[in-house]
């Protein structure tokens, strides 16, 4: 079972771990793949750790705890799983009205706003509509109406292409379906979405400077990579992630979307994308980010919307949010 919990509620998976200890019982051996630690720990009898490829070893689950797990999957202690928070919120810079798909079953009547340097996190159940919101405002989703406004400007979206123009990125959820060109070099999935500014003569590209641009981000991002000419589809989750973050810094916008920025990757990585994250709303930068970890969301958001069955149920400060109060508003229409 590769990561068969990324999709699910906490009560579908405590069936699933139900489902495993019957099979259990009737012999069959599970080999249960993940990145959450506290179901490796819940649901094994022995665990095996890997780290860039190599294994590392082999403990009975009752020999290990989350702090050796984390030491031995990122090769070094990490005393805290989110880094210290350094942004400040500053005005208001964009703004989403009454927006509604033209799909009866997706969002409804959704508003909020968000603010420069604030990363602003979006939590709900499976089948919230959080992806389709967010794929909406980008312009992957026909809108019935709603308004949508940059730096207190009104502005129209109706495909990537004019997102992109005013200065938005999205990171999609499915990395490996939409995320990147598998077959593709990590040189030319950084430079995808900004290929424009590298033409010259018209209709050549400047590999030297598309080079460059690739090189940079892998040493900015601490990519690891055997070079810029190795297909990304050969890199681990991590990797891959920060590549595709990579792409969208090279057109340099205003709002980041982020769709379960760390699903399937490791700890340790984690860590880095939440760095990045940091370090670009203390660049005033606006995060958006969904997640459906709700430690992730406590731990690195300034602000988190919830939403239930297409509808906004409330937006919770970091002072005074906690998981009970999100799961309240997360169930607040079923």
């Amino acid at each position: 079972m590769d990561e068969p919990t990324s999709s699910l509620t906490q009560s579908e998976v405590n069936q699933l771990f139900e489902i495993i200890n019957a099979l259990k019982n009737l012999g069959v051996s599970i080999i249960y793949i993940s990145h959450k630690m506290e179901e490796i720990l819940k649901i094994s009898d022995e665990v095996t750790i890997m780290r860039d490829g190599k294994y590392i070893g082999t403990w009975l689950a009752k020999e290990l705890t989350m702090e050796k797990i984390i030491k031995s999957m990122v090769g070094r202690e990490l005393v805290n799983l989110y880094p210290p928070k350094t942004n400040t919120p500053g005005e208001v810079s964009f703004e989403v009205k009454d927006l509604t798909s033209t799909n009866p079953k997706s969002f409804k009547n959704v508003s909020f706003s968000t603010h420069r340097g604030e990363i602003f996190g979006i939590g709900g159940l499976v089948g919230a509509q959080r992806t389709e919101l967010v794929e909406g405002i980008f312009g992957l989703r026909s809108i019935k109406s709603g308004e949508i406004y940059l730096h207190n400007k009104k502005i129209e979206i109706k495909q990537p292409h004019s997102a992109v123009k005013h200065g938005l990125a999205l990171v999609t959820e499915d990395r490996r379906g939409n995320g990147i060109f598998g077959v593709l070099s990590v040189r030319d999935n950084v430079a995808v979405a900004s290929l424009d500014d590298f033409v010259q003569f018209h209709f050549m590209l400047n590999n030297a400077k598309l080079n460059q641009l690739a090189e940079t981000n892998i040493k900015k991002l601490s990519i690891k990579t055997p070079s810029t000419k190795t297909k990304i589809q050969s890199l681990s989750g991590g990797n891959q992630q920060k590549v595709i973050i990579s792409r969208w810094l090279a057109v340099n916008p205003d709002i980041f979307i982020l769709d379960e920025p760390t699903r399937g990757i490791d700890v340790g990585a984690k860590y880095e994308i939440y760095s990045i994250m940091l370090d670009l709303a203390n660049q005033g930068k606006t995060i958006i980010m969904i997640s459906s970890e709700m430690s992730e969301l406590l731990g690195i958001s300034d602000r988190i919307m919830v939403m239930c069955e297409g509808r906004l149920s409330g937006i919770l400060d970091r002072s005074e949010a906690n998981q009970e109060k999100i799961m309240a508003l997360a169930t607040a229409y079923m």
